[in-house]
């Protein structure tokens, strides 16, 4: 089999254990890798038996989990931020232009699970069926900017159930007017308290919601419920040449500032004076590890390291406003 042929989709569900089966419901996405699937513990006896040999061993937890990676799209990171956040907060059209507006969520999907459950469907190339997997629940999504590079993403997947049935071929594939929109390095600006920041060589965003299952003994294998183990966790890493001391100043002086991000795909317009774009919005940014250091008598480029801190103004640590074609919303 080839991972060229892979094809992997995800699709909101309305409810939980109402997993998905419709094609044009899942956003097939393009990736890089992935590791999605189930993986099972083992419970293994101790009790000694007058020989070398181990005891018995039956089926422990077991979990559906990994990770996705792919090269950001304006239609897949949409899907991306749908599964961590749930469906977009404000979605305008206007013509051919699609602008939605994603925060993070405030309170819990239901009882038992935390986020909007999502089916995740995957079929490699040498089979006629395919695996399901439903009530996912996706924790974490990083957005990695790297000059020379397209932009990066990761989502990380906490948890779910597979349909033991599988399920059969289906057609999932990314829409063909998504396939080679990217975002090159190079279209990214970055402002920080409201001044261009130019000598970023690269930057991640990490959004991480804590989400973990919970397993009981309740006669199977599979999680009780999904929970929050600690707050929301806002990340910025990166690094920057350093040529003035402005953001050394902020560190030492614990100044909170915005960092405003926006990655504008001018390759071609969706409509007169509307471009695929990508904005990002952290209000409020607390530097937390800044140390310059010299290493050779090259450049001084220097790591840091910040977190979103909650902005009382506007309610919200990070908000993404994403403008596209797709009509289908998220």
């Amino acid at each position: 089999m080839y991972g060229a042929q892979t094809k992997l989709g995800i699709a909101r569900q309305a409810a939980a254990n109402s997993w998905v089966t419709a094609p044009a419901s899942f956003h097939g996405l393009g990736f890089l890798s992935e590791d999605l699937g189930l993986t099972k513990a083992e419970v293994i006896s101790q009790n000694l038996i007058g020989r070398f040999d181990q005891g018995a061993s039956y089926g422990g937890i077991a979990q559906v989990n990994g990770t996705l990676q792919f090269e950001m799209t304006p239609r897949n990171i949409g899907a991306a931020l749908a599964a961590l956040f749930g469906p977009a907060d404000v979605t305008v059209s206007s013509g051919s232009v699609q602008n939605y507006t994603f925060l993070p969520d405030t309170v819990d999907f239901s009882s038992t699970l935390c986020k909007y459950p999502f089916t995740v469907y995957k079929q490699f190339s040498d089979s006629n069926s395919a695996e399901l997997f439903y009530d996912c629940q996706f924790s974490e999504l990083m957005v990695q900017i790297t000059q020379g590079q397209f932009a990066k993403g990761t989502l990380t997947l906490a948890g779910g159930t597979r349909l033991s049935t599988g399920i059969g071929s289906m057609s999932v594939l990314p829409a063909a007017s998504d396939v080679g929109r990217l975002f090159p390095w190079n279209v990214t600006s970055l402002s920080w308290g409201g001044s261009g920041l130019s000598q970023i060589s690269d930057l991640t965003i990490h959004i991480n919601d804590s989400v973990q299952p919970v397993y009981t003994v309740n006669g199977t294998l599979a999680p009780f419920k999904f929970t929050r183990s600690g707050f929301r966790e806002v990340t910025v890493d990166g690094t920057f040449y350093m040529n003035d001391r402005a953001l050394l100043n902020d560190f030492v002086n614990e100044t909170q500032r915005q960092l405003l991000v926006t990655l504008q795909n001018t390759k071609a317009a969706v409509q007169s004076g509307y471009f695929d774009t990508l904005f990002i919005d952290i209000p409020q940014l607390k530097l937390t590890q800044l140390k310059p250091g010299a290493s050779g008598p090259g450049e001084v480029s220097v790591k840091f390291s910040g977190r979103g801190v909650l902005d009382p103004t506007s309610s919200y640590s990070i908000q993404f406003i994403l403008t596209n074609t797709f009509a289908g919303g998220y």
